[in-house]
C-alpha cells in the first residue's frame, strides 16, 4: 500500500470516523466526570476490539478507568510502539448539552466543534484508524503496539503516569497524540511544568479594637505577588504566573495567613534552576516586619527536550509527512503532556500527532476536517518507518 492508497482509505473511513468522534465529543468526561470517561473508555474499548486489538481495563476509583489497547504485529524483530492518548477533558459535567457536536463551514474550511473535540478526542481516533489502516493491508511492520487512553491527563496524570512509565519501559518508541498546530506541524519539545506555592504567617489580632498589634499577612503577600510575578520572562525559556490567592477568614480579624499558588514552566533544567533561585530570592525579603515567608512546590514533569534521542522520530516524520507531499515543521509547545514523562526516561517520543485547529481548552475549540485523512496517513507512515530497537 503506497501513500496515496492509504490516504484513500482513510477518505472512505471518514463517515465511520466522523461518527466515533460525534459519540466520543458528546459524552462529559471532564477529568473528574468518572462515569463519563468510563463511558468512553467503554466505548473505545469496543472499537479497538472490533480492530483486532486485545485490551484491558486499568480500573481506578478516584479517577476514571484507564484503557490499555494491544496489537501483535507481523515483524518479531520489529519495534514495540507505545501511542498515547488522552480521554478526559478540561469541561465540566453539563458542557455537552449546551455545545454538543457540530460540523459546520466556516470561511471556507470544513470544522467540528463541541467540547474535547481537539484536545485530544480526534486524535486517540487518528491513531486508532492509522493502526486500522496497516493491520487491514498486512502492514504492521512491527513486533507489537500498545495503545493507553488515560483518564487524567488534563491534570498532569496523577493515576496513570506508573502505569505510562511501565509500558513505556516496554517499548522502543512512544508517540503522543495530542493536537498539531496545522497540518504540516509536530511538536517536538514541551516545557516542564510545576506548582509552587508561597505561604505568609502573620500576627493576627481584632481589626477594630488594635489592629496595630497584628501584622497582616494579606498585606504582606500582595508585596510578594506583585515581585514574583515581576520574574515572568526574566528567565529564558521559563513562564511564571501567579493563579490561586487565598487569605482571612474573618472580618473583624486581622489575617495572620495568607498564601497564593503559582504555574512555572521550563523548557530545560538549567532554564528551571535560576528561576528557582530566583523565586527563593525573593521570598528571603518581607516587606512587613513580623511576617514570615516561605516557598514550597516542585515540577510536575521534567521537559521534554529536542534532544538527539528524540531527533530520530522527527527525522522519521518528516520522511513520512515528504512522501504525502509535506514539508513537516517540528515546533516546541509550552503546555506540558504525557510526552514529558516518556521523554524524561529516555524513550525516543514525538507528539502532536492528533488533529489540526485552534482554541483548545475553549468554548470555541474546533479541528479542521479537511486534512484528517491526511493526519492519518502522517501517524501510518511514522508508524511503519519506526525500526527495532531505535
Amino acid at each position: 500500500m503506497n501513500v496515496r492508497q492509504v490516504v484513500q482509505q482513510a477518505e472512505q473511513l471518514m463517515e465511520q470516523y466522523l461518527d466515533d468522534l460525534k459519540t466520543m465529543v458528546n459524552i462529559d468526561s471532564g477529568t473528574y466526570t468518572k462515569r463519563g470517561i468510563d463511558r468512553v473508555g467503554a466505548y473505545l474499548q469496543e472499537r479497538f476490539q472490533s480492530f483486532g486489538f486485545s485490551t484491558r481495563i486499568d480500573r481506578q476509583e478516584q479517577y476514571g478507568n484507564h484503557l490499555v489497547a494491544a496489537h501483535t504485529g507481523n515483524a518479531p524483530q520489529g519495534p514495540r510502539i507505545l501511542l498515547i492518548g488522552h480521554i478526559d477533558t478540561v469541561f465540566p459535567a453539563g458542557e455537552v448539552e449546551r455545545r454538543p457536536f457540530v460540523i459546520s463551514q466556516q470561511n471556507g474550511r470544513h470544522i467540528a466543534t463541541g467540547p474535547g473535540v481537539l484536545d485530544m478526542k480526534s486524535g486517540v481516533l487518528i491513531g486508532l484508524y492509522g493502526l486500522h489502516i496497516l493491520i487491514e493491508a498486512q502492514q504492521a511492520n512491527y513486533q507489537s503496539v500498545t495503545f493507553v487512553c488515560n483518564s487524567d491527563e488534563e491534570i498532569g496524570s496523577p493515576s496513570s503516569r506508573p502505569l505510562i512509565e511501565e509500558l513505556a519501559r516496554q517499548s522502543d518508541a512512544a508517540i503522543v497524540l495530542e493536537p498539531g498546530r496545522a497540518k504540516a506541524t509536530v511538536v517536538s519539545s514541551r516545557r516542564a511544568s510545576g506548582q509552587y506555592r508561597v505561604e505568609v504567617r502573620g500576627v493576627s489580632a481584632h481589626a477594630g479594637v488594635e489592629p496595630q498589634r497584628g501584622r497582616n499577612a494579606i498585606l504582606e503577600l500582595s508585596y510578594q505577588v506583585q515581585k514574583m510575578q515581576a520574574l515572568n520572562g526574566t528567565v529564558p525559556g521559563t513562564t511564571l504566573s501567579v493563579a490561586v490567592i487565598h487569605g482571612g477568614e474573618r472580618m473583624n480579624v486581622v489575617p495572620d495567613y495568607a498564601y497564593f499558588d503559582m504555574d512555572v514552566r521550563a523548557s530545560d533544567q538549567a532554564s528551571l534552576n535560576a528561576l528557582e533561585t530566583a523565586m527563593r530570592q525573593v521570598t528571603l525579603q518581607n516587606r512587613l516586619q513580623g511576617t514570615s515567608i516561605t516557598l514550597s512546590g516542585s515540577m510536575l514533569c521534567q521537559p521534554f527536550e529536542r534532544n538527539k534521542i528524540n531527533e530520530r522520530l522527527v527525522k522519521l516524520v518528516k520522511a513520512a509527512g515528504s512522501e504525502l507531499g509535506l514539508k513537516i515543521q517540528d515546533v516546541g509547545s509550552g503546555g506540558a503532556s504525557d510526552a514529558n514523562t516518556t521523554s524524561a526516561m529516555g524513550i525516543p517520543t514525538l507528539d502532536g500527532l492528533g488533529a489540526g485547529g485552534g482554541l483548545a481548552h475553549n468554548p470555541g475549540e474546533y479541528i479542521e476536517l479537511d486534512y484528517l485523512p491526511t493526519r492519518i496517513a502522517l501517524v501510518a507512515g511514522l508508524v511503519r518507518r519506526i525500526p527495532g530497537n531505535p
